[in-house]
């Protein structure tokens, strides 16, 4: 029995000890960021408790104040602190403890390391003096009145601070700006004659360049000017300047449009400095033998011409021949014409690109035109018509717009002589018809259809071409206004007075 209670005990140990390495491993990591938060809580503690004693105390540098935040509560302490090395010639001005807590400034009077090139020799100094002038007091220096000091290169007023802190700066950026080295050099004036156009000038210059002498002046060079000595010669005693001047012109050419400046005497001469040449019929104004003046403008004219030949079409004629085995109103093209060609050729002058002026050098007719040739019919052949009245004999039929008038409508005052009578003096009535004499002579017999039998005896203003006008007594007009086929009756007029060739007239829709 007690081997048994054994047996079951052993499985629940282990079992226990299972449960609590299981346990240990959930736990491990908890207890682990526990640690760390500890410490992280202990770290910013400690970084608030450094924070808590911070401060900030002024420090005056040379009248600028900066703020300076410090741990430190002497004013020695924050001295020793700040990032500069006081040197023999420095002064430090501290206030008391309860002084600077309370915002007194620590004063600091940096001294300046200046390095003095005069009269030949190099003089480096530690200073107090604020301004270029009180520096070459202290140093004996004195200026006579076309002399200067020279900094970086640039002539200043002794009015100028030696120092100049940036506006903005840090404190540590304003000692380094004070403990920078400064380069000043005398610049003793020397007497040089200019010589720029007709009179020479006596002038004193501190400049140790003719270059530089000229620009102190106020004088410019162009680029055109020739300087002698050249602009790079050193400054002398005595030294004597010429400056021969170039004359501003402009010039225009192939497109283009530049301003220049030359010492040539003429405009030629400037072409060729320019590279500018003429060929042919080129011209320039002013001419190439004008003298320069300043501020002329030069206009180079490039003169091309060119020949080119143009043709004009010659219209062909158009010929009509009778032919007697064609019946009369009939045509037949026999030819058909074609344009001639006429030929010239055109001189055209160019100046610049535009035309300016054309010229016809030669004409000639390259092509002849060919006629056009048509035959109208001659032939005349006499056939009958039935009508209503019996029977009639025409040689010719022509469509014809028809209209009708009597006396009243004819357009002539009753009191007028001619009232009432037609072209040859006849008593207008029925079974007369007003032509155009040049389609149906006067006189002639016709046939119009619907009217009858009627003589050519009338004319009117507006009866023109293939237009006849049919005349009524004055008590029955009857209105006509359509196209209508008129026969041309027997006997047949002389040749002379046909006219062969009708004009077509568009016909009416019936």
């Amino acid at each position: 029995m007690g081997r048994e209670v054994c047996r079951m005990t052993r499985p629940k140990r282990m079992a226990w000890r299972a449960w609590g390495r299981a346990l240990g491993g959930l736990l491990a990591p908890l207890w682990r960021v526990g640690a760390l938060l500890a410490v992280v809580a202990a770290l910013a503690g400690l970084a608030a408790l450094y924070q808590s004693t911070r401060h900030t105390v002024h420090v005056q540098l040379d009248g600028h104040t900066y703020p300076w935040r410090t741990h430190k509560r002497t004013p020695e302490a924050v001295l020793a602190e700040l990032p500069v090395t006081l040197l023999v010639q420095d002064r430090a001005y501290l206030p008391t403890t309860d002084e600077m807590l309370a915002g007194a400034p620590l004063r600091l009077d940096l001294a300046q390391r200046v390095r003095v090139a005069h009269d030949g020799s190099l003089t480096v100094v530690d200073t107090q003096a604020e301004t270029v002038g009180a520096l070459l007091r202290a140093l004996g220096i004195t200026l006579g009145p076309q002399d200067c000091a020279a900094i970086e290169g640039y002539c200043v007023p002794t009015t100028r601070p030696l120092v100049e802190p940036a506006e903005g700066a840090t404190l540590l950026e304003a000692v380094a700006t004070w403990r920078r080295p400064i380069d000043v050099a005398i610049r003793r004036a020397r007497q040089i004659t200019v010589v720029d156009g007709v009179l020479p000038a006596d002038l004193y210059t501190t400049a140790t360049t003719v270059g530089e002498a000229l620009g102190d002046l106020g004088l410019t060079v162009y680029e055109g000017d020739l300087v002698y000595p050249d602009l790079g010669a050193a400054i002398a005693p005595g030294l004597r300047i010429t400056i021969a001047r170039s004359l501003p012109v402009s010039i225009e050419a192939d497109g283009q449009a530049w301003r220049l400046r030359s010492r040539v005497d003429t405009v030629g001469e400037l072409l060729a400095e320019a590279g500018l040449t003429l060929s042919g019929d080129d011209y320039v104004t002013p001419g190439v033998a004008e003298a320069l003046a300043g501020g002329v403008h030069i206009r180079v004219v490039r003169v091309y011409e060119e020949y080119y030949v143009e043709e004009v079409p010659v219209p062909y004629e158009t010929r009509w021949e009778p032919n007697p085995e064609l019946e009369i109103d009939l045509q037949q093209t026999v030819q058909w014409g074609t344009e001639g060609a006429r030929r010239r050729q055109v001189r055209v002058h160019y100046e610049n690109g535009q035309e300016t002026q054309r010229s016809e050098e030669a004409e000639w007719i390259a092509r002849e035109p060919t006629d056009r040739v048509i035959e109208y019919g001659t032939k005349i052949v006499v056939r009958e018509l039935q009508t209503g009245s019996g029977t009639v004999t025409y040689w010719r039929k022509l469509r014809m717009y028809a209209t009708s008038y009597n006396a009243p409508t004819a357009g002539v005052s009753p009191s007028s002589p001619s009232y009432g009578h037609t072209k040859l003096g006849w008593r207008a009535a029925f079974g007369i018809v007003a032509v155009d004499p040049s389609v149906i002579a006067l006189g002639s017999k016709v046939y119009v259809p619907g009217y009858g039998t009627a003589a050519a005896g009338d004319t009117g203003g507006g009866v023109k071409g293939k237009r006849i006008d049919l005349c009524y007594d004055d008590n029955n007009l009857v209105h006509w206004s359509k196209w209508v086929d008129v026969y041309l009756l027997t006997p047949v007029p002389p040749a002379s007075q046909i006219n062969w060739i009708v004009p077509n007239t568009p016909k009416e829709r019936e």
